[in-house]
Protein backbone atom coordinates (compact mmCIF):
# COMPACT_ATOMS: atom_id res chain seq x y z
CA UNK A 1 0.00 0.00 0.00
CA UNK A 2 2.71 2.46 1.02
CA UNK A 3 4.84 1.57 -2.02
CA UNK A 4 1.90 2.23 -4.34
CA UNK A 5 1.15 5.59 -2.69
CA UNK A 6 4.82 6.60 -2.84
CA UNK A 7 5.03 5.75 -6.56
CA UNK A 8 1.75 7.55 -7.26
CA UNK A 9 2.83 10.70 -5.44
CA UNK A 10 6.18 10.63 -7.31
CA UNK A 11 4.36 10.57 -10.65
CA UNK A 12 2.12 13.44 -9.56
CA UNK A 13 5.09 15.44 -8.35
CA UNK A 14 7.02 14.86 -11.56
CA UNK A 15 4.31 15.69 -14.11
CA UNK A 16 1.60 17.79 -12.45
CA UNK A 17 3.44 19.76 -9.78
CA UNK A 18 5.26 21.99 -12.32
CA UNK A 19 1.92 22.84 -13.98
CA UNK A 20 0.12 23.76 -10.76
CA UNK A 21 3.17 25.69 -9.58
CA UNK A 22 3.28 27.83 -12.71
CA UNK A 23 -0.46 28.48 -12.57
CA UNK A 24 -0.23 29.53 -8.91
CA UNK A 25 2.67 31.89 -9.59
CA UNK A 26 0.92 33.67 -12.46
CA UNK A 27 0.57 37.33 -11.48
CA UNK A 28 -2.76 37.85 -13.22
CA UNK A 29 -4.40 34.77 -11.71
CA UNK A 30 -3.20 35.82 -8.26
CA UNK A 31 -4.74 39.27 -8.75
CA UNK A 32 -8.05 37.77 -9.97
CA UNK A 33 -8.26 35.49 -6.92
CA UNK A 34 -7.47 38.37 -4.56
CA UNK A 35 -9.94 40.68 -6.31
CA UNK A 36 -12.86 38.28 -5.90
CA UNK A 37 -12.10 38.21 -2.17
CA UNK A 38 -11.83 42.02 -2.12
CA UNK A 39 -15.42 42.49 -3.33
CA UNK A 40 -16.88 39.74 -1.11
CA UNK A 41 -18.87 42.23 1.06
CA UNK A 42 -20.65 43.54 -2.06
CA UNK A 43 -21.40 39.97 -3.16
CA UNK A 44 -22.85 39.04 0.24
CA UNK A 45 -25.00 42.18 0.50
CA UNK A 46 -26.41 41.58 -2.98
CA UNK A 47 -27.07 37.92 -2.24
CA UNK A 48 -29.07 38.55 0.93
CA UNK A 49 -31.01 41.43 -0.62
CA UNK A 50 -32.08 38.98 -3.33
CA UNK A 51 -33.23 36.47 -0.70
CA UNK A 52 -35.34 39.09 1.08
CA UNK A 53 -36.79 40.57 -2.12
CA UNK A 54 -39.42 37.82 -2.41
CA UNK A 55 -40.42 34.68 -0.46
CA UNK A 56 -39.18 31.45 -1.97
CA UNK A 57 -42.42 29.66 -0.96
CA UNK A 58 -45.99 30.67 -1.86
CA UNK A 59 -48.01 30.90 1.37
CA UNK A 60 -51.15 29.90 -0.55
CA UNK A 61 -49.67 26.39 -0.85
CA UNK A 62 -49.58 26.03 2.97
CA UNK A 63 -52.27 25.24 5.54
CA UNK A 64 -53.80 28.55 6.79
CA UNK A 65 -53.49 27.53 10.45
CA UNK A 66 -49.79 26.58 10.23
CA UNK A 67 -46.95 28.70 11.63
CA UNK A 68 -45.21 28.84 8.27
CA UNK A 69 -48.36 30.19 6.61
CA UNK A 70 -48.28 33.34 8.74
CA UNK A 71 -44.54 33.75 8.28
CA UNK A 72 -44.56 33.49 4.49
CA UNK A 73 -47.73 35.60 4.18
CA UNK A 74 -46.05 38.38 6.18
CA UNK A 75 -42.94 38.00 4.01
CA UNK A 76 -45.08 38.28 0.85
CA UNK A 77 -46.74 41.46 2.17
CA UNK A 78 -43.31 42.86 3.05
CA UNK A 79 -42.10 41.96 -0.46
CA UNK A 80 -44.95 43.81 -2.15
CA UNK A 81 -43.79 47.09 -0.59
CA UNK A 82 -40.05 46.70 -0.21
CA UNK A 83 -39.25 44.00 -2.78
CA UNK A 84 -38.58 46.44 -5.65
CA UNK A 85 -36.17 48.43 -3.48
CA UNK A 86 -34.32 45.27 -2.43
CA UNK A 87 -34.19 44.18 -6.06
CA UNK A 88 -32.64 47.53 -6.89
CA UNK A 89 -30.05 46.97 -4.16
CA UNK A 90 -29.33 43.57 -5.69
CA UNK A 91 -28.92 45.18 -9.13
CA UNK A 92 -26.37 47.75 -7.99
CA UNK A 93 -24.38 45.28 -5.85
CA UNK A 94 -24.25 41.67 -7.01
CA UNK A 95 -25.96 42.56 -10.29
CA UNK A 96 -23.05 44.90 -11.11
CA UNK A 97 -20.28 42.55 -10.00
CA UNK A 98 -18.25 42.97 -13.22
CA UNK A 99 -17.84 46.69 -12.51
CA UNK A 100 -16.65 46.14 -8.94
CA UNK A 101 -14.36 43.31 -10.02
CA UNK A 102 -12.80 45.69 -12.54
CA UNK A 103 -12.14 48.26 -9.80
CA UNK A 104 -10.76 45.57 -7.47
CA UNK A 105 -8.38 44.27 -10.16
CA UNK A 106 -7.18 47.82 -10.82
CA UNK A 107 -6.69 48.40 -7.10
CA UNK A 108 -4.74 45.17 -6.50
CA UNK A 109 -2.65 45.67 -9.64
CA UNK A 110 -1.79 49.21 -8.53
CA UNK A 111 -0.64 47.89 -5.14
CA UNK A 112 1.45 45.17 -6.76
CA UNK A 113 3.12 47.58 -9.21
CA UNK A 114 3.42 50.53 -6.78
CA UNK A 115 1.17 52.76 -8.91
CA UNK A 116 -1.11 55.67 -8.05
CA UNK A 117 -4.13 53.76 -6.74
CA UNK A 118 -6.86 56.30 -7.47
CA UNK A 119 -5.73 57.16 -10.99
CA UNK A 120 -5.30 53.46 -11.83
CA UNK A 121 -8.85 52.71 -10.66
CA UNK A 122 -10.13 55.75 -12.58
CA UNK A 123 -8.46 54.53 -15.77
CA UNK A 124 -10.01 51.09 -15.26
CA UNK A 125 -13.45 52.53 -14.50
CA UNK A 126 -13.66 54.68 -17.61
CA UNK A 127 -12.14 51.92 -19.77
CA UNK A 128 -14.80 49.56 -18.41
CA UNK A 129 -17.58 51.99 -19.38
CA UNK A 130 -16.10 52.53 -22.85
CA UNK A 131 -16.03 48.81 -23.55
CA UNK A 132 -18.84 47.33 -21.43
CA UNK A 133 -21.53 49.97 -21.84
CA UNK A 134 -23.22 52.34 -24.27
CA UNK A 135 -25.80 55.10 -24.33
CA UNK A 136 -29.46 54.07 -24.16
CA UNK A 137 -31.69 57.13 -24.25
CA UNK A 138 -28.85 59.14 -22.68
CA UNK A 139 -28.36 56.63 -19.89
CA UNK A 140 -25.69 53.98 -19.36
CA UNK A 141 -26.62 50.49 -20.51
CA UNK A 142 -25.90 48.10 -17.62
CA UNK A 143 -26.46 44.84 -19.53
CA UNK A 144 -22.80 43.87 -19.16
CA UNK A 145 -22.29 45.09 -15.60
CA UNK A 146 -23.11 41.67 -14.13
CA UNK A 147 -22.15 38.08 -14.89
CA UNK A 148 -22.37 38.54 -18.67
CA UNK A 149 -19.58 41.12 -18.51
CA UNK A 150 -17.14 39.34 -16.17
CA UNK A 151 -14.74 38.03 -18.82
CA UNK A 152 -14.79 41.33 -20.70
CA UNK A 153 -14.22 43.31 -17.48
CA UNK A 154 -11.22 41.19 -16.50
CA UNK A 155 -9.46 41.53 -19.88
CA UNK A 156 -10.34 45.20 -20.36
CA UNK A 157 -9.05 46.09 -16.91
CA UNK A 158 -5.76 44.25 -17.26
CA UNK A 159 -5.13 45.75 -20.71
CA UNK A 160 -5.90 49.33 -19.65
CA UNK A 161 -4.03 49.12 -16.33
CA UNK A 162 -0.94 47.43 -17.80
CA UNK A 163 -0.86 50.01 -20.62
CA UNK A 164 -1.10 52.78 -18.05
CA UNK A 165 1.67 51.20 -15.98
CA UNK A 166 3.92 50.92 -19.06
CA UNK A 167 3.27 54.52 -20.15
CA UNK A 168 4.01 55.85 -16.66
CA UNK A 169 7.11 53.68 -16.28
CA UNK A 170 8.49 54.92 -19.60
CA UNK A 171 7.35 58.47 -18.76
CA UNK A 172 5.66 58.57 -22.16
CA UNK A 173 4.07 62.01 -22.57
CA UNK A 174 4.68 62.85 -18.91
CA UNK A 175 4.33 66.60 -18.24
CA UNK A 176 6.85 68.03 -15.80
CA UNK A 177 5.63 70.78 -13.51
CA UNK A 178 7.74 72.96 -11.20
CA UNK A 179 8.01 71.95 -7.54
CA UNK A 180 5.81 74.88 -6.57
CA UNK A 181 2.80 73.01 -8.02
CA UNK A 182 1.10 70.77 -5.39
CA UNK A 183 2.14 67.11 -5.59
CA UNK A 184 -1.43 65.86 -6.14
CA UNK A 185 -1.83 68.20 -9.12
CA UNK A 186 1.57 67.20 -10.56
CA UNK A 187 0.65 63.51 -10.35
CA UNK A 188 -2.74 63.91 -11.98
CA UNK A 189 -1.98 66.43 -14.75
CA UNK A 190 1.48 65.00 -15.33
CA UNK A 191 -0.16 61.75 -16.48
CA UNK A 192 -2.73 63.50 -18.66
CA UNK A 193 -1.20 62.26 -21.92
CA UNK A 194 -0.88 58.55 -20.90
CA UNK A 195 -4.46 58.51 -19.62
CA UNK A 196 -5.73 60.19 -22.78
CA UNK A 197 -3.87 57.68 -24.97
CA UNK A 198 -5.47 54.75 -23.12
CA UNK A 199 -8.97 56.17 -23.54
CA UNK A 200 -8.31 56.77 -27.25
CA UNK A 201 -7.15 53.15 -27.66
CA UNK A 202 -10.27 51.87 -25.88
CA UNK A 203 -12.52 54.15 -27.92
CA UNK A 204 -10.92 53.06 -31.20
CA UNK A 205 -11.38 49.41 -30.23
CA UNK A 206 -15.02 50.08 -29.45
CA UNK A 207 -15.56 51.89 -32.77
CA UNK A 208 -13.78 49.17 -34.76
CA UNK A 209 -15.93 46.39 -33.34
CA UNK A 210 -19.19 48.35 -33.53
CA UNK A 211 -18.81 49.88 -36.99
CA UNK A 212 -16.63 47.26 -38.66
CA UNK A 213 -18.11 44.05 -37.26
CA UNK A 214 -21.44 45.15 -35.74
CA UNK A 215 -20.56 43.65 -32.37
CA UNK A 216 -18.93 44.55 -29.06
CA UNK A 217 -16.10 43.15 -26.97
CA UNK A 218 -18.46 41.81 -24.23
CA UNK A 219 -20.46 39.97 -26.90
CA UNK A 220 -17.27 38.39 -28.26
CA UNK A 221 -16.14 37.37 -24.78
CA UNK A 222 -19.58 35.93 -24.03
CA UNK A 223 -19.32 33.79 -27.17
CA UNK A 224 -15.85 32.59 -26.13
CA UNK A 225 -16.63 32.21 -22.43
CA UNK A 226 -19.97 30.43 -22.78
CA UNK A 227 -18.39 27.04 -23.69
CA UNK A 228 -16.17 27.32 -20.60
CA UNK A 229 -19.19 28.12 -18.41
CA UNK A 230 -21.01 25.14 -19.88
CA UNK A 231 -17.95 22.90 -19.49
CA UNK A 232 -17.59 23.82 -15.83
CA UNK A 233 -21.30 23.17 -15.36
CA UNK A 234 -20.79 19.41 -15.81
CA UNK A 235 -19.60 16.63 -13.51
CA UNK A 236 -16.52 16.13 -15.66
CA UNK A 237 -15.62 19.82 -15.91
CA UNK A 238 -15.89 20.64 -12.22
CA UNK A 239 -14.22 17.34 -11.25
CA UNK A 240 -11.22 18.18 -13.42
CA UNK A 241 -11.03 21.68 -11.94
CA UNK A 242 -11.30 20.22 -8.44
CA UNK A 243 -8.53 17.70 -9.10
CA UNK A 244 -6.05 20.32 -10.30
CA UNK A 245 -6.93 22.60 -7.37
CA UNK A 246 -6.43 19.78 -4.86
CA UNK A 247 -3.13 18.70 -6.39
CA UNK A 248 -1.91 22.25 -5.91
CA UNK A 249 -3.15 22.27 -2.31
CA UNK A 250 -1.39 18.95 -1.63
CA UNK A 251 1.86 20.64 -2.61
CA UNK A 252 1.08 23.61 -0.32
CA UNK A 253 -0.22 25.91 -3.07
CA UNK A 254 -3.52 27.45 -1.99
CA UNK A 255 -6.37 26.06 -4.07
CA UNK A 256 -7.74 29.56 -4.77
CA UNK A 257 -4.69 30.22 -6.95
CA UNK A 258 -5.63 27.28 -9.21
CA UNK A 259 -9.39 27.85 -9.05
CA UNK A 260 -8.92 31.45 -10.21
CA UNK A 261 -8.85 29.99 -13.74
CA UNK A 262 -12.49 28.88 -13.48
CA UNK A 263 -13.72 31.41 -10.89
CA UNK A 264 -15.14 33.78 -13.57
CA UNK A 265 -17.22 30.87 -14.90
CA UNK A 266 -18.39 29.84 -11.41
CA UNK A 267 -19.34 33.45 -10.63
CA UNK A 268 -21.03 33.93 -14.01
CA UNK A 269 -23.12 30.79 -13.40
CA UNK A 270 -24.07 32.03 -9.93
CA UNK A 271 -25.15 35.41 -11.30
CA UNK A 272 -27.11 33.73 -14.09
CA UNK A 273 -29.04 31.73 -11.47
CA UNK A 274 -29.56 34.82 -9.31
CA UNK A 275 -30.88 36.79 -12.28
CA UNK A 276 -33.22 33.92 -13.22
CA UNK A 277 -34.55 33.74 -9.64
CA UNK A 278 -35.04 37.52 -9.56
CA UNK A 279 -37.06 37.15 -12.78
CA UNK A 280 -39.33 34.57 -11.12
CA UNK A 281 -37.77 31.21 -12.03
CA UNK A 282 -38.27 28.19 -9.78
CA UNK A 283 -35.34 27.27 -7.53
CA UNK A 284 -35.35 23.74 -8.96
CA UNK A 285 -35.26 24.99 -12.56
CA UNK A 286 -32.47 27.54 -12.42
CA UNK A 287 -30.21 27.32 -15.51
CA UNK A 288 -26.94 26.30 -13.82
CA UNK A 289 -25.95 23.60 -11.32
CA UNK A 290 -22.24 24.27 -10.79
CA UNK A 291 -21.78 27.67 -9.18
CA UNK A 292 -19.47 29.24 -6.60
CA UNK A 293 -21.66 28.16 -3.62
CA UNK A 294 -22.05 24.70 -5.18
CA UNK A 295 -18.28 24.25 -5.05
CA UNK A 296 -17.37 26.05 -1.84
CA UNK A 297 -20.39 25.05 0.28
CA UNK A 298 -21.49 21.68 -1.08
CA UNK A 299 -18.26 20.19 -2.45
CA UNK A 300 -15.42 21.50 -0.25
CA UNK A 301 -17.19 20.74 3.04
CA UNK A 302 -14.87 21.78 5.86
CA UNK A 303 -12.37 23.29 3.41
CA UNK A 304 -10.39 22.09 0.39
CA UNK A 305 -10.39 18.31 0.22
CA UNK A 306 -13.71 18.04 2.11
CA UNK A 307 -11.73 17.35 5.28
CA UNK A 308 -14.52 17.74 7.85
CA UNK A 309 -15.20 14.00 7.60
CA UNK A 310 -11.52 13.36 8.27
CA UNK A 311 -11.64 15.62 11.34
CA UNK A 312 -14.48 13.51 12.77
CA UNK A 313 -12.26 10.43 12.35
CA UNK A 314 -9.39 12.25 14.06
CA UNK A 315 -11.54 13.05 17.09
CA UNK A 316 -11.96 9.31 17.79
CA UNK A 317 -8.37 8.36 16.98
CA UNK A 318 -6.38 6.15 19.36
CA UNK A 319 -3.34 8.30 18.60
CA UNK A 320 -3.00 11.13 21.11
CA UNK A 321 -1.27 13.36 18.55
CA UNK A 322 -3.97 12.88 15.88
CA UNK A 323 -6.78 13.29 18.41
CA UNK A 324 -5.25 16.52 19.74
CA UNK A 325 -5.00 17.98 16.24
CA UNK A 326 -8.61 16.89 15.60
CA UNK A 327 -9.81 18.78 18.68
CA UNK A 328 -7.98 21.88 17.51
CA UNK A 329 -9.32 21.52 13.96
CA UNK A 330 -13.02 20.80 14.55
CA UNK A 331 -14.23 24.37 15.13
CA UNK A 332 -12.25 25.91 12.23
CA UNK A 333 -13.38 22.98 10.06
CA UNK A 334 -17.05 23.73 10.73
CA UNK A 335 -16.34 27.23 9.43
CA UNK A 336 -14.61 25.92 6.31
CA UNK A 337 -11.04 26.56 7.49
CA UNK A 338 -8.87 23.47 7.36
CA UNK A 339 -5.26 24.70 7.56
CA UNK A 340 -4.87 23.01 11.00
CA UNK A 341 -5.53 19.64 9.31
CA UNK A 342 -3.60 20.36 6.13
CA UNK A 343 -0.42 21.38 7.92
CA UNK A 344 -0.95 19.84 11.37
CA UNK A 345 -1.84 16.24 10.52
CA UNK A 346 -0.36 16.81 7.87
CA UNK A 347 -2.06 16.24 4.52
CA UNK A 348 0.30 18.51 2.55
CA UNK A 349 3.06 16.40 0.93
CA UNK A 350 1.79 13.32 2.78
CA UNK A 351 1.47 10.51 0.16
CA UNK A 352 -0.94 8.52 2.34
CA UNK A 353 -3.66 11.19 2.03
CA UNK A 354 -3.16 12.21 -1.61
CA UNK A 355 -5.80 9.86 -3.08
CA UNK A 356 -8.64 10.61 -0.59
CA UNK A 357 -7.75 14.32 -0.73
CA UNK A 358 -8.49 14.24 -4.47
CA UNK A 359 -11.34 11.71 -4.32
CA UNK A 360 -13.51 13.14 -1.50
CA UNK A 361 -14.49 16.26 -3.44
CA UNK A 362 -15.29 14.27 -6.59
CA UNK A 363 -17.60 12.03 -4.53
CA UNK A 364 -19.33 15.17 -3.18
CA UNK A 365 -19.64 16.59 -6.71
CA UNK A 366 -21.48 13.45 -7.86
CA UNK A 367 -23.66 13.26 -4.73
CA UNK A 368 -24.76 16.90 -5.12
CA UNK A 369 -24.86 17.27 -8.91
CA UNK A 370 -27.18 14.34 -9.55
CA UNK A 371 -30.07 15.31 -7.19
CA UNK A 372 -29.84 18.96 -8.28
CA UNK A 373 -29.99 17.95 -11.95
CA UNK A 374 -33.06 15.81 -11.17
CA UNK A 375 -34.82 18.65 -9.32
CA UNK A 376 -34.71 16.87 -5.96
CA UNK A 377 -32.63 19.65 -4.35
CA UNK A 378 -32.78 23.36 -5.11
CA UNK A 379 -29.93 24.69 -7.22
CA UNK A 380 -27.69 27.31 -5.64
CA UNK A 381 -28.04 31.00 -6.42
CA UNK A 382 -27.00 32.84 -3.23
CA UNK A 383 -23.28 33.56 -3.01
CA UNK A 384 -22.53 33.04 0.68
CA UNK A 385 -19.03 32.96 2.10
CA UNK A 386 -17.14 29.67 2.30
CA UNK A 387 -16.56 30.42 6.00
CA UNK A 388 -20.27 30.32 6.85
CA UNK A 389 -20.77 27.33 9.21
CA UNK A 390 -21.45 23.97 7.59
CA UNK A 391 -25.20 23.48 7.31
CA UNK A 392 -26.05 27.17 7.32
CA UNK A 393 -24.05 27.82 4.14
CA UNK A 394 -25.83 25.04 2.26
CA UNK A 395 -29.24 26.16 3.53
CA UNK A 396 -28.74 29.83 2.65
CA UNK A 397 -27.23 29.21 -0.79
CA UNK A 398 -30.09 26.94 -1.93
CA UNK A 399 -32.99 27.86 0.41
CA UNK A 400 -33.78 24.15 0.67
CA UNK A 401 -33.99 22.29 4.00
CA UNK A 402 -33.16 19.06 2.14
CA UNK A 403 -29.68 20.47 1.55
CA UNK A 404 -28.96 19.75 5.22
CA UNK A 405 -29.70 16.06 4.64
CA UNK A 406 -27.51 16.12 1.54
CA UNK A 407 -24.67 17.70 3.53
CA UNK A 408 -24.84 14.93 6.15
CA UNK A 409 -24.76 12.32 3.37
CA UNK A 410 -21.69 13.98 1.84
CA UNK A 411 -19.86 14.10 5.18
CA UNK A 412 -20.59 10.39 5.79
CA UNK A 413 -19.30 9.61 2.29
CA UNK A 414 -16.15 11.64 3.00
CA UNK A 415 -15.60 9.68 6.23
CA UNK A 416 -15.80 6.45 4.22
CA UNK A 417 -13.36 7.76 1.58
CA UNK A 418 -10.79 8.85 4.16
CA UNK A 419 -11.20 5.90 6.55
CA UNK A 420 -8.84 3.24 5.06
CA UNK A 421 -6.08 5.78 4.45
CA UNK A 422 -6.59 7.30 7.88
CA UNK A 423 -6.19 3.88 9.53
CA UNK A 424 -2.88 3.35 7.72
CA UNK A 425 -1.61 6.71 8.97
CA UNK A 426 -3.00 6.13 12.47
CA UNK A 427 -1.16 2.80 12.69
CA UNK A 428 2.10 4.55 11.84
CA UNK A 429 1.51 7.22 14.47
CA UNK A 430 0.61 4.67 17.15
CA UNK A 431 3.85 2.83 16.43
CA UNK A 432 5.81 6.08 16.68
CA UNK A 433 4.13 6.95 19.97
CA UNK A 434 4.82 3.46 21.33
CA UNK A 435 8.50 3.73 20.37
CA UNK A 436 8.73 7.16 21.97
CA UNK A 437 7.10 5.84 25.14
CA UNK A 438 9.58 2.94 25.30
CA UNK A 439 12.52 5.32 24.92
CA UNK A 440 11.19 7.48 27.76
CA UNK A 441 10.83 4.38 29.98
CA UNK A 442 14.45 3.39 29.24
CA UNK A 443 15.66 6.88 30.08
CA UNK A 444 13.80 6.82 33.41
CA UNK A 445 15.31 3.43 34.32
CA UNK A 446 18.81 4.77 33.62
CA UNK A 447 18.17 7.78 35.81
CA UNK A 448 16.96 5.54 38.68
CA UNK A 449 20.09 3.39 38.42
CA UNK A 450 22.31 6.46 38.61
Amino acid sequence: MNNFLDKFSSVVEKYLSPITGKVAQNKYLQIIATSFMTILPIILIGSFSLILSRPFLDYNMLEPNSVLYGFFKAWAQFSEVYGPHLSFLFGITLGSQALYLSLAIAYNTALKNDMNTFLTMLVAFISFLLINSQYVQWNWDTSYFGGTGLFSAIITTFVSVELYHWFVKKKLGYINFPDTVPASLRNSLGNLVPITLIFIIMLLGRILLAEGFNTSFPEIMMAIGKPLNLAVDTIWGISLSSTFAQIGWWFGIHSSAILSVVMPSLEANTLENAAAYAAGASLKQLPRIVTSPFYFNFVAIGGGGATLGLVFLMLRSKSKQIQTIGKLAIVPGIFGINEPVLFGLPIVLNPIFLIPFLLAQIVNIILCYVPMSMGLINRTFVNVSSTVPVGLGQLLSSLDYKSLILTVVCIIADVIVYYPFFKVYEKQKLQEEANTSNLEDVDLEEIEVL
